[in-house]
């Protein structure tokens, strides 16, 4: 006992471990988990019916298991406004709502048709929903997306957060959440860009998705046309009026149709989920435009953070004298933009280094010895390249000109570089809000072989 109370003499902060023990300890023990007053919320889905908001939470419900399984349940509450729906889908669940694990907002596209600020203001303000969340629309309500998740995971292993995380990442190159929003909604050119995800509910509507998933990878989601030029220097001037474009990217529509047909494959007769990379473009808080993944690759043409693209090129010569398409794989890329006025004409000029490697030959049922890698890229074939790209690029302007969004930060370049001649340009147009239209766009495009 001595040489207890000698070894607390020497270190007295045994006292306070023992005394937080002696009054922490049961506390601890017997007290109930978080979880029994907080519901653990994982995504959340917002719709409108009419004029009553219907708000659906996928709760994370904590059970013991010896498979490493998830166990999630949809729950929804219903009001006039968001503030009462959120209150009406607590009383449902018993307990608060915690939304600090939320990684994915969910509306439906038909609310887009209105300022869709004012809806999320109540769950952004008040109860505090992360502003890192992703945010996304999809064409059926938020609640069926939710709810079409178990299935999602059970089918082909995919969890929700998962595929909006690798379109945000490796698709669409720009930030998407919610913070992403409201940035835009703010900024002068009040513009920017979610994902979308679709939702097949039945097998009536799978055909008509698995049409719209082969159509869609070649046309612009709303009909774009070409308005560029190409120059013997090798630069295309995009200006104001131009040519209908007749370019269509196999690649993307094959890519659609692919994918449909591996998830309509294994979830055959259930609600499904398909993911075309499309993504939404929106405008003072509403829907403008929908881009598919050959309008964003055009998007993602000006970032040296995207070099995963796979374009084809339809009827080239290769070397031996034989037509075929070929596809090829962006290894690398080297990106600068330069902000410039000419006669008080503002120019946005953008030099690109593409390294490409020719990955496959379709020989259209022709007998050539060659094959991709021992095919040199010849300058017929990267003119065909260039003007494949020139030509998507141009369609993808004319989509953002028509809808008068900037998703391509061309206000920020100009205002950070000529800040004083961007604004006496601007006071100089009778719509502001259409500089787009009044920007001369010049691509210069250098191709080179990699690998």
């Amino acid at each position: 006992m001595k040489r207890i109370i000698e070894m607390i003499k020497k270190y007295p902060f045994i006292i306070v471990l023992i005394v937080i023990l002696i009054f922490f300890t049961p506390f601890a023990i017997f007290s109930p988990g978080e979880s029994r007053r907080r519901a653990i919320v994982l995504a959340i889905g917002l719709d409108k019916i009419e004029d009553e908001y219907e708000i659906s939470f996928l709760t994370f419900i904590p059970k013991p298991n010896q498979e490493f399984e998830q166990s999630n349940s949809v729950v929804s509450g219903k009001g006039s406004s968001v503030s009462e729906a959120v209150l009406d889908a607590q009383l449902t669940l018993g307990k608060d709502i915690g939304l600090s694990h939320a990684k994915t907002t969910v509306v439906n596209e038909k609310m887009l048709e209105q300022d869709i600020s004012s809806s999320l203001d109540y769950l952004s303000r008040v109860i505090s929903l992360p502003e890192n969340t992703v945010f996304v629309c999809t064409n059926t309500s938020a609640k069926e997306l939710l709810m079409a998740t178990d299935s999602l995971e059970k089918n082909i292993g995919l969890k929700l957060d998962q595929l909006i995380s690798y379109n945000a990442n490796d698709v669409y190159i720009t930030d998407t959440s919610l913070e992403a929003f409201y940035k835009g909604y703010y900024s002068p050119h009040k513009s920017s860009l979610i994902g979308f995800i679709e939702h097949i509910k039945d097998d009536s509507q799978q055909a008509q998705g698995g049409e719209s998933g082969q159509s869609s990878g070649g046309q612009g989601g709303e009909s774009g046309q070409s308005s560029g030029g190409q120059n013997s220097g090798g630069q295309t001037e995009v200006g104001n009026s131009g040519e209908d474009s007749s370019s269509q990217s196999s690649a993307g529509s094959e890519s659609g149709s692919a994918d449909g047909e591996k998830l309509r494959g294994s979830l055959e007769g259930e609600s499904q989920i398909l993911n075309k990379a499309d993504a939404v473009v929106l405008r003072e808080g509403k829907k403008v435009a929908k881009l598919n993944i050959d309008n964003l690759n055009s998007i993602n043409l000006l970032s040296e953070k995207h070099s995963l693209d796979s374009i084809t090129v339809e009827n080239v010569e290769c070397e031996c004298g034989k037509v075929v398409d070929m596809t090829f794989l962006l290894k690398n890329k080297q990106v600068a933009i330069k902000t410039v006025f000419q006669h008080g004409k503002p120019l946005f000029v953008a030099n690109v280094l593409l390294g490409v490697q020719l990955t496959e030959i379709d020989t259209k049922g022709q007998e050539i010895k060659q094959n991709a890698q021992s095919t040199r890229i010849t300058e017929e074939i990267a003119e065909a390249l260039e003007i494949k790209i020139k030509d998507e690029f141009a369609t993808m302007l004319k989509i953002l000109r028509d809808c008068k969004a900037d998703v391509l930060n061309v206000y920020d370049e100009f205002y950070r570089y000529n800040r004083k001649d961007f604004e006496k340009f601007l006071s100089s147009l009778a719509d502001k809000d259409d500089y787009l239209n009044n920007i001369t766009f010049m691509l210069n495009l250098k191709i080179t072989q990699d690998g």
